[in-house]
């Protein structure tokens, strides 16, 4: 795997929002890339990125947190119960690919706080998993997911 730092730019994005905890986070997400997935078609709107998830305002242990769970798109659309426009995050950043199923990813995810330990980052209090593959056609062991964690100097 490699982990490196990137600069960002940020997208707009079309999202649906919510407060979920840990346990019931994979419905949250699987609710969100549906709803936002058939507004998009129903505009005739073709996403410009894969489906992502943003984990905001996170319990210190993780167990709730906010999800913003939606597609990156060129332009900015009307918005409609419940699903509104946003942007991605635009800045520094730890940057890997995780490969497997999503139950593993805490092991990418541990990674990537090491190496920021070591290059004297600060995790910036959220974070990002932009989907590459499609999990109804793609062999759990393969799945792809770009893992992103917003960083700045520890000093800042």
């Amino acid at each position: 795997m490699t982990i490196e730092i990137q600069e960002l730019k940020s997208e707009l994005a079309l999202v649906y929002t919510a407060h979920t905890t840990n346990a019931k986070s994979d419905k949250v997400i699987e609710k969100g890339i549906g709803m936002v997935s058939a507004y998009l078609e129903e505009l005739g709107v073709a996403p410009s990125g894969t489906p992502y998830v943003a984990y905001l305002n996170c319990a210190e242990d993780f167990s709730t947190f906010d999800v913003e769970v939606g597609f990156p798109i060129a332009s900015a659309v009307s918005e409609k119960d419940g699903i509104v426009m946003s942007k991605t995050y635009e800045g520094r950043a730890v940057v890997a690919t995780h490969k497997g199923a999503y139950r593993s990813i805490d092991k990418t995810y541990g990674k990537m706080f090491e190496y920021m330990d070591k290059q004297s980052l600060k995790f910036k209090g959220f974070f990002y998993d932009c989907y590459l593959n499609d999990p109804e056609t793609t062999m759990r062991k393969e799945l792809l997911t770009k893992v992103i964690v917003p960083v700045c100097a520890a000093r800042e």
